[in-house]
């Protein structure tokens, strides 16, 4: 692992293009980023502890564990368990591709350290949250659709999808996900 960066720092109206609100405790800050080729998602920056770069070759994998879950890492001097997001979702998965890093993103559950495993961060975005449209049931399989809380357009006319981190967890500690 290198560098690390440390981020602790039914729509309002007619039009469904997400616009900052003249109340702030409206807003909502997200870390944006891509799952897969085309899946544009979001993650409440306030779930999150930091990112890391990952190097596929330092996780231990853990074996009898849901196929999602590539393993445990060393963050801190802590395991710290890896979840390959992607392969979560119903996608080929982040292992399975030739890709030697990743970015994890990580975040605590009752009181264990997780990184969801993607492939690169990008930018934080503000949304005001009275604007988080549901999921329809035409959008996306329902095994994506049962990790999404809603989503957003954004100013370019794209849905940004948030992903529920409590339905990921609930899915991990659960009955296993199979592909």
């Amino acid at each position: 692992m290198s560098k690390t960066i440390d981020l602790m720092s039914s729509p309002a109206s007619k039009n469904l293009i997400a616009r900052p609100s003249e109340r702030s405790d409206e807003h909502q800050r997200f870390l944006g980023f891509t799952i897969g080729d085309s899946l544009s998602a979001l993650i409440p920056l306030i779930n999150l502890q930091a990112t890391i770069k990952i190097s596929l070759a330092e996780i231990l994998a853990v074996p009898q564990m849901n196929e999602s879950l590539l393993g445990i890492i060393n963050y801190g001097g802590k395991a710290t368990w890896v979840l390959d997001l992607a392969h979560l979702m119903g996608g080929t998965g982040y292992v399975r591709t030739a890709a030697r890093t990743g970015m994890g993103m990580l975040f605590q559950v009752q009181n264990e350290t997780v990184a969801l495993l993607i492939e690169r961060v990008g930018t934080i975005e503000t949304y005001d949250i009275q604007q988080c449209l549901p999921m329809g049931e035409a959008m996306y399989t329902d095994r994506i659709r049962s990790f999404l809380a809603g989503y957003f357009i954004d100013d370019a006319h794209q849905s940004r999808v948030v992903i529920d981190l409590d339905r990921i967890v609930d899915a991990l500690i659960g009955t296993p996900v199979t592909a």
